[in-house]
């Protein structure tokens, strides 16, 4: 029986039944994390092994509810409903996860906006003669270093009414996505009514009518961007787009080789869902060749996230214009997630409990600036902050229209290093795979890189055992209700980092990344500017930069 006088409460839900097991449990541990929500909770129940219970079950419920207002301190689904014998009698240790665990759940293809086309185009025979086809720069200018797709009738060919050369994208049919935006721009060897650049919208790359969605006669001046957007050029639905050359005279032999026509800047975009669950088919959301990152979230929450209430998700608008976001390869929405906040370093997501229709409470928002706690160190404080932290400059690994692997060096004045004697440079690195991957991106990426690293950070863990205040809601709050803010902590020497004044006045700012509660003690140790060190969490970090890598 917890022998604990806190006002909590235990329910454990299945199919096969519902109970209230305070009285039965011997202890519990329940964590959150920034970002992320509700992580874990553990309990462990005095009963006898030879039954199986009801209400134990793989993915059942557990619900943390405070006794004083009912209202729920944490929420998951049981994992892992381990037992074991020995002095301490007969336990059954059962393990939950919280919501944050579904952004897991669902590996897919996934292509947002993609200007690696050149690396993803088939070639289409589907009219003769063939033509040529390859990637390089603008034959009329060597001096350009710009990747363009050239099409090319070559010198000598013969060819008749619609002889064509044709460049399929395939990226969001083999995704099982819909096109939504196309652009590009183009050039020809020769001014000519006779020939043309296309760009057709198809379904599956089968013909339609209205299928060309641009249409313009070879010159030699070319053409800038003229972006073709769903149902305005082309019927929803639409899922491949092609690239071609075509010869509408009645027929002849190519007599020199200024027949090509040329195509750069692609940029594809493909359909985005509302988190309430519905693709958007018309023009209007897809106004610009970039996406935002709450658009992002949005459809990640209407396309893949169904356990989490979408529809009255909070998502905080953003305004960077993120030009490259494909993962043709497979993505999970938790590595979707953290490639955002990679760009958008001011944004944080939570999952929480669920509400009366059984999806989890979501939110996608800003960083908090203003304190939200106020806490001493009367209970514990140990502080793990390091220099080791610091840099000032980061390569950024990430991959071009063509594929090919690229750096971008970002540099930042950081004045611990600056002010050393002699100055040291510390060069950090970064990966954005294949996927996130364009010279804003990088730049986007490597800046925000250096901005959490350009002060060691007051880090630390901080022991609760005590009501502290609570500025947001003007009362005192017990450690299990404490949630992600910024907390001041008297009695601690501060040092100037980024979030507190570099006057040194007997205080200290943090922001709060995570908690853990455990009913043993009564207290909450909360993890302040960053992740105490850990096995585990080390292992995580390097498998993610594998799979970036591997990409």
């Amino acid at each position: 029986m917890m022998s604990l006088p806190i006002p909590l409460s235990i329910k454990l839900i299945t199919s096969k039944g519902e109970r209230n097991v305070t009285r039965e449990v011997r202890d519990l541990v329940m964590r959150w994390n920034d970002p992320g929500g509700f992580a874990s909770c553990q309990i462990a129940l005095d009963r006898p092994l030879t039954l199986l219970p009801d209400e134990v079950a793989y993915y059942g419920n557990l619900l943390v509810h405070d006794g004083r207002h009912g209202g729920i301190i944490w929420d998951g689904r049981l994992e892992d409903p381990g037992r074991s014998a020995g002095q301490q009698g007969q336990v059954w240790d059962l393990a939950a996860v919280g919501g944050q665990v579904h952004t897991r759940d669902r590996t897919v293809p996934l292509i947002y906006v993609d200007q690696q086309v050149l690396s993803n185009l088939d070639r289409v025979d589907n009219a003769t003669p063939k033509g040529d086809d390859s990637v390089g720069s603008t034959p009329a200018s060597t001096a350009s270093q710009e990747q363009v797709l050239i099409l090319q009738f070559p010198e000598g060919l013969t060819v008749g009414p619609n002889s064509r050369v044709v460049m399929r994208y395939l990226g969001l049919q083999r995704a099982s996505q819909k096109l939504a935006r196309l652009d590009y721009t183009w050039d020809a060897g020769r001014t000519d009514s006779a020939y043309q650049v296309e760009a057709v919208a198809r379904t599956d790359g089968s013909l339609a009518s209205g299928e060309v969605a641009r249409s313009n006669n070879w010159a030699t001046a070319g053409g800038g961007s003229s972006p073709r957007v769903i149902v305005t050029h082309w019927t929803a639905g639409r899922n491949t787009a092609e690239w071609r050359i075509i010869y509408t005279g009645v027929g002849g032999k190519i007599g020199n080789d200024l027949h090509w026509g040329t195509f750069g800047n692609l940029i594809v975009l493909s359909t985005r869902w509302t988190a309430a669950g519905a693709e958007q088919l018309t023009a209007a959301p897809y106004g610009s060749s970039y996406v935002l990152a709450h658009e992002i979230v949005a459809d990640l929450l209407g396309r893949l996230l169904t356990s989490f209430d979408g529809a009255n998700a909070r998502i905080a608008t953003t305004t960077y214009a993120i030009d490259q976001l494909a993962y043709p390869d497979g993505v999970d929405p938790a590595r979707v997630l953290d490639d955002l906040m990679s760009m958008e370093a001011g944004y944080t997501w939570r999952a929480w409990e669920r509400g009366s229709n059984g999806k989890y409470r979501f939110e996608w928002v800003a960083l908090p600036t203003s304190v939200r706690y106020e806490a001493d160190t009367l209970d514990g404080y140990d502080s793990t902050g390091s220099a080791d932290g610091l840099f000032n400059r980061v390569t950024v690994r990430w991959r071009d229209s063509k594929g090919r692997p690229r750096t971008t060096t970002r540099t930042s004045t950081v004045p611990a290093l600056d002010n050393a004697t002699p100055p040291l440079i510390r060069q950090g690195g970064t990966d954005l795979g294949a996927d996130v991957g364009s010279t804003s991106a990088a730049q986007r990426a490597g800046d925000q890189w250096l901005a959490d690293r350009k002060w060691a950070p007051n880090g630390g863990r901080l022991k609760v055992a005590r009501p502290i205040l609570d500025l947001e809601t003007g009362r005192m709050v017990q450690p299990w209700e404490i949630r992600p803010g910024l907390i001041r902590v008297r009695g601690v020497l501060p040092r100037p980092d980024a979030l507190n004044a570099s006057s040194r006045d007997g205080v200290t700012i943090f922001r709060i990344v995570a908690s853990e509660y455990r009913a043993s003690d009564a207290a909450a140790t909360l993890e302040l500017d960053s992740y105490a060190p850990s096995t585990a969490r080390m292992l995580a970090t390097a498998q993610t930069q594998t799979r970036r890598i591997r990409r």
